[in-house]
């Protein structure tokens, strides 16, 4: 996979406009900060899901798998630097679930049962150096470049993305979406297998069941299209079969934008419509919502840069607070954590809110919540610069401050 790098960083900076205009997270309450009793270094239960602490390392893929998707003892490496370093759960970085639908040469893939035996030795490899370890299952769709010419590019319309210019060349028929469901239930019970904590099925950030979502991307005008209770109906049916099939107390999570930043005026969501999605995931019976948000057509996207101070860190809380007033469900916060005094905060002023999941900072430092438990007044090395992201699979996923300069593309 490949962005241009102009591309990109044009894209990060019009986010950097954007996050401006969003508002920290209790700005509008009073001055006084509420005595939070829950602490960041405690036990948390997220349904039958035992944590030993409220930190959480979020999904990033690594790029460090073989080209058939399988993980290697260099992706272990990185999952016991981070087990060791003091993370309470591990969640893998997106990892395909259909062998045409791979999104990139180094990332990981769970298609077929052959690979069960080489995930079990990724859960033990965590489990051994004291962190319980998720799976992240997704359809990619047309969000890569990666050999768009020799696979199959599934896509809810045949709408070009805006930054890959990826069109999709096969839009599913219901025969492709029944499919899909039982990739995801396949892999689902491979993960389960293989002995994987937890799942979590990607359904934000642009990837393709997000788009099913997104009238941006979603034109059609059967049953998966129009209202958003037809787009949401494909991430409906692959809840409902996934947790059938792997029972009832088996712990998933839904990655969901709790807010897409983009407006339905410009083929976004509203409020009102993303409620109806994260009140059906519940009703459907999700243990746990992971919530990030904004969107990959124009303005807000989820790597917001420079976050030195307070007031810009945990950008998607305010997000997650209002939708704790409407749904019952544990929640995890993804996005610009920098502050255990800031995240203390809302856990006293947000009950639903259980943990708080760490991209960036994590990639930078893996033995960051060692270096908070030791001292919550301890700065995070991660600028939030953005290097990371700008090179994102072009390279095995990595901080410029862990990097010699010898081994930094040319141009940058």
């Amino acid at each position: 996979m490949s962005i241009d790098r102009r591309t990109l960083i044009k894209f990060m900076g019009i986010a950097a406009a954007s996050a401006s205009t969003t508002v920290a997270f209790g700005s509008n309450a009073s001055s006084a900060a509420p005595v939070s009793t829950r602490k960041l270094f405690e036990e948390v239960k997220l349904g039958t899901l035992t944590l030993k602490n409220r930190l959480i390392r979020s999904a990033t893929s690594q790029y460090r798998a073989t080209v058939d998707g399988d993980p290697t003892e260099d992706l272990m490496r990185v999952h016991r630097e981070l087990a060791q370093g003091g993370v309470s759960l591990i969640i893998t970085g997106l990892t395909y679930i259909m062998k045409d639908d791979q999104y990139g040469q180094a990332g990981t893939g769970l298609y077929d049962d052959s690979q069960i035996d080489l995930y079990q030795k990724v859960v033990k490899n965590a489990h051994d150096h004291g962190a319980k370890i998720a799976v992240q299952l997704a359809m990619v769709g047309p969000q890569s470049d990666y050999r768009i010419d020799h696979r199959v590019v599934y896509g809810a319309s045949k709408v070009p993305h805006p930054i890959y210019g990826t069109v999709p060349n096969k839009v599913m028929t219901k025969d492709d979406i029944k499919f899909a469901i039982q990739s995801f239930i396949d892999a689902a019970l491979r993960a389960k297998k293989a002995g994987f904590d937890a799942i979590e099925l990607h359904f934000a950030h642009n990837y393709l069941v997000s788009q099913f979502l997104f009238p941006y991307y979603n034109d059609r005008t059967d049953e998966y299209g129009g209202p958003i209770e037809n787009r949401a109906r494909f991430a409906f049916e692959i809840l409902e079969a996934v947790r059938g099939a792997v029972g009832a107390d088996y712990p998933i999570i839904a990655k969901v934008h709790g807010r897409d930043y983009l407006g339905s005026q410009a083929g976004g969501n509203t409020q009102d419509e993303n409620l109806f999605f994260i009140k059906g995931l519940v009703k459907r019976g999700i243990t746990a919502l992971d919530i990030s948000g904004g969107n990959k057509v124009r303005g807000m996207g989820e790597f917001h840069p420079e976050l030195q101070d307070e007031k810009d860190q945990s950008y998607f809380a305010d997000d997650a607070k209002y939708i704790s007033e409407h749904v019952d469900v544990p929640m995890m916060v993804t996005g610009g954590n920098r502050s255990p005094h800031l995240m203390e905060k809302i856990l006293a002023e947000v009950s639903n809110i259980e943990a708080f999941g760490f991209g960036r900072t994590m990639l930078s430092e893996p033995n960051l919540a060692n270096n908070w438990k030791q001292d919550p007044n301890h700065k995070p090395r991660c600028l939030s610069c953005n290097w990371c992201i700008a090179n994102y699979g072009t390279q095995k996923s990595q901080c410029v401050l862990n990097v010699s300069r010898a081994y930094i593309p040319a141009g940058h």
